[in-house]
């Protein structure tokens, strides 16, 4: 039995049927196997030359070129659609071959239904097409990490204790690589096997974002920065289940970007007003808002008083626990403290804070619906008792909404909640009040123009960043007394370590004293309070 490969020509066909007619092919079994169509074969013999469809250990017959019969296929096309078709039959059946010839029966049959099973003889051929595909395709689809996968085992282990702590990264970086990895520019990529990924594939995310995202390349700059960093760990620490070997091309992309150093400086006189602005609307819908609801919760508000007197990071200064507020040990004092995880430069930070400046703080957050919930926070949400804080966007939010900015963030809005009404008019109060745009990053360089014109040049970086030892947590859970025995502690060792570290906590007092007096001397200025009336207004 001879058998040839190879792929079927309609000449193939004409040749078999003219020496099946005008020679024969002997005794022997001449096989020509189409190497277009897995299991399909055009077998001669004697008289005959016949179409069989092979499926491992089965065989059927489904046509004839020679002799000229009922069952008589020439057509490559037919005779290729219905080898498919069969094919499929053997593989439901488990090679069994009745259902194929009693399929083969109807479909050359004159019976009615031979339309229905030509049709179902067609489904037949596009399904065993697409599985065909798929199963080809499943089988070239590499086996290792996915982006998601990586992303999620590089998070993993940079927030290990165990990792080592130059590696290591924290809270406010996580939040920034979901972020990232979230955008919708990366939404086809992240289940893509990372060796899949071209530096193509990249650029065109971080060009979309940079199209997309805010006016700054700062979020083009962290899709390149981010991707980077997970690519070198899993290639570093994963490289057999990532599948990072050789050479580390992602370094090569870039983002060829610059950020502007911003000037803007605000006057305490506008940072003030704008807090009085904002205080006028706690009870009272902003202009042109649907929702008849007030446009500036207590909370917020407190949190943006915080961020205003202690010029700390939005992100940073509203992720202050509540049992990290203490008294200080200098009359007069309050001290906050964060651990470094929390902090931007990774390494905790202790300030001074005059009492009178914490009483207007807590003259709000104190009204806020969970003010008095510091279990945990020291600005607890109004959304979520006990579980969240304040973000910084929720206190950025009270400036964007002022100024009438807020068209920027209501559409993502109405998406996640599905209810928001569209806003009917758009106002900018600030600009009414005569008062320019500002936003909380330059309050940081408020303070340093303001306390390097009071004669203390260094106030404001030892004010802006850096040293405590870590925090406890205490727990949402504890009982009353594990509570009040935890706050006594807590107080003496925030205390302990405010004073035993580089914290150069006079400087500190000093700078603070003379920015916190000059942003409440010119609340009461404004708010038009002698002294007794500012201690009435602040109780």
């Amino acid at each position: 039995m001879a058998t040839e490969k190879l792929t079927l020509e309609d000449h193939h066909v004409r040749n078999a049927a003219y020496k099946a007619e005008k020679e024969g092919f002997g005794k022997d079994i001449t096989i020509q196997a189409d190497a277009k169509e897995t299991g399909l074969r055009l077998q001669m013999q004697g008289k005959t030359a016949a179409w069989v469809v092979r499926f491992r250990n089965s065989s059927v017959t489904i046509g004839y070129v020679y002799p000229e019969n009922d069952r008589r296929l020439t057509a490559l096309s037919k005779v290729r659609e219905l080898a498919r078709a069969v094919r499929s039959i053997l593989a439901d059946n488990g090679e069994d071959t009745d259902q194929a010839k009693a399929f083969l029966a109807v479909y050359y049959g004159k019976s009615k239904g031979k339309g229905d099973v030509r049709r179902a003889a067609a489904e037949l051929i596009e399904r065993d097409e697409a599985a065909r595909k798929a199963a080809e395709e499943e089988a070239a689809r590499p086996t290792t990490w996915t982006l998601r996968e990586c992303v999620e085992e590089t998070i993993r282990a940079k927030t290990d204790p165990a990792t080592r702590e130059t590696d290591r990264i924290g809270d406010n970086t996580v939040k920034d690589y979901r972020l990232t990895f979230n955008r919708p520019a990366f939404s086809k990529l992240m289940d893509f096997p990372v060796v899949s990924i071209t530096r193509g594939d990249i650029e065109e995310v971080r060009d979309e974002v940079r199209r997309t995202v805010g006016k700054s390349p700062a979020g083009a700059m962290k899709v390149v920065t981010y991707f980077r960093a997970v690519m070198t760990w899993c290639a570093q620490n994963n490289s057999s289940k990532s599948g990072l070997v050789g050479d580390a091309w992602w370094n090569m992309v870039t983002a060829p970007y610059e950020i502007k150093p911003r000037e803007r400086r605000p006057e305490i006189e506008a940072i003030v007003s704008t807090l009085i602005l904002a205080e006028q609307y706690l009870d009272k819908p902003l202009p042109g808002r649907a929702q008849r609801i007030a446009g500036v919760g207590h909370a917020t508000l407190s949190g943006l008083w915080w961020l205003v007197l202690t010029c700390q990071r939005a992100n940073a200064g509203m992720s202050l626990l509540g049992h990290d507020v203490v008294d200080d040990k200098v009359e007069g004092w309050k001290l906050a403290a964060w651990s470094k995880d929390v902090m931007k430069a990774g390494r905790a930070h202790a300030l001074p804070i005059p009492t009178e400046a914490w009483e207007m703080v807590d003259r709000f957050r104190s009204k806020g619906k969970h003010g008095a919930d510091t279990q945990e926070w020291a600005f607890p949400s109004e959304r979520k008792k006990g579980k969240v804080h304040v973000s910084a966007s929720g206190v950025y939010r009270v400036l964007y909404r002022l100024a009438g900015r807020d068209e920027l963030i209501q559409d993502v809005e109405r998406e996640r909640m599905k209810a928001i009404p569209r806003r009917t008019e758009r106002q900018d109060l600030l600009a009414e009040a005569g008062i320019d745009w500002w936003s909380l990053q330059d309050l940081r360089r408020a303070i340093t123009k303001a306390l390097d014109e009071a004669g203390i040049p260094g106030g404001a970086s030892v004010i802006l960043a850096h040293e405590v030892k870590e925090k406890e947590a205490l727990a949402v859970t504890a009982t009353e007394r594990q509570r009040a025995d935890f706050l006594r502690q807590r107080q003496a060792k925030v205390t302990q370590l405010a004073y035993g570290g580089a914290q150069h906590l006079a400087l500190k007092r000093e700078a603070i004293k003379v920015w916190c007096d000059a942003v409440l001397g010119e609340y009461a200025r404004q708010k038009g309070l002698g002294t007794s009336e500012k201690q009435v207004d602040a109780a």
